[in-house]
């Protein structure tokens, strides 16, 4: 079985093709330098990149799996959620394939395929938790088979990307800010600066526009007080409190659904500390997986790996 998926939700054009569950290609086109002096997406730009970019990704994505378009048993594509003008790209230019080669065309949650990208390198084990951090999602999700999701709990405002991203804007850095601030953190006394745990309530759900309104109090009563952020105390102090709600709360899913597997998945999923985290809640009836940093951003791959779930579990 042979699939090609179409990943357009923002800002990455991406094309991926699996045989079966193997990986053949996974090419990415990343408009991060178009959309940096603008300090974040710019979503008419991002709609105009991807139609400009598609062709070029889709040939180069024919030449490295060494495939014919009439080789294909089916396409997939993004269809939410996402910006809605580069959606439209993926979609257009997926129907049009599948009505040219007249192979049937899937359409593909993008959030199921960052939890399906754990799913590249490894055997799903269930009942599962999935745990997904990116830039527009912050959520904790319980698999109790394939394709069978129960969100427990959703960001209620910013998710942590995104928090990541204007907190990074506030200290002068540049976009993304997820990378600068992790790298910068490293460095850093994390004890330094004092920040809330955002939505410490008990409940699976998260919320960190708080944090992010604290983090610019405190930047801006040092400006008021003509004092100098330490940059890299003021990020790993930051970093800190957003992988301890994080963990906080995936440990209380873990005691309370009793799951055989639990995935980091999502552009946040790169961190380096809450990748650490994770691993270290790794124990006996407990395997933690966490996508190959070329899956935790936004990828045609993973869209191509849910797609490939949703066919089989069709045919069954």
């Amino acid at each position: 079985m042979w699939i090609l998926a179409l990943e357009t939700s923002c800002d990455e054009t991406s094309v991926g093709i699996i045989h079966n569950n193997q990986v053949k290609t996974n090419v990415i086109s990343s408009q991060i330098a178009d959309h940096l002096k603008y300090g974040g997406v710019v979503p008419e730009l991002a709609a105009r990149l991807h139609l400009n970019n598609l062709n070029t990704v889709l040939s180069s994505a024919f030449l490295e799996a060494n495939i014919s378009p009439f080789d294909l048993d089916y396409i997939a594509y993004t269809e939410k959620p996402g910006l809605i003008g580069a959606l439209q790209i993926g979609k257009i230019a997926a129907e049009t394939l599948g009505s040219y080669l007249d192979i049937p065309v899937i359409k593909a949650n993008h959030l199921y395929g960052h939890i399906y990208a754990g799913a590249i390198d490894h055997q799903f084990k269930f009942p599962m938790l999935a745990v997904l951090v990116s830039g527009g999602h912050t959520q904790i999700v319980y698999l109790r088979k394939h394709l069978d999701f129960e969100i427990l709990g959703t960001t209620l405002d910013d998710a942590i990307g995104e928090c990541y991203d204007k907190v990074a804007r506030m200290l002068g850095l540049n976009y993304p800010g997820g990378p600068v601030i992790d790298k910068l953190a490293q460095q850093g006394n994390p004890n330094t600066y004092r920040f809330p745990l955002p939505l410490d309530d008990g409940s699976y759900n998260f919320s960190f526009s708080g944090l992010k309104s604290a983090c610019w109090n405190v930047i801006n009563k040092a400006h008021q007080n003509q004092q100098e952020i330490n940059l890299n105390d003021f990020c790993a102090s930051f970093q800190k409190v957003c992988v301890e709600i994080i963990v906080k709360k995936t440990m209380k899913a873990i005691k309370e659904y009793h799951p055989k597997m639990l995935t980091l998945v999502g552009g946040v999923s790169a961190n380096s500390a809450l990748r650490a985290a994770f691993k270290s809640l790794a124990r006996d009836g407990l395997e933690v997986i966490i996508p190959k940093l070329e899956y935790c951003t936004d990828n045609g791959a993973m869209i191509a790996r849910v797609a490939y779930q949703m066919v089989l579990n069709k045919e069954r």
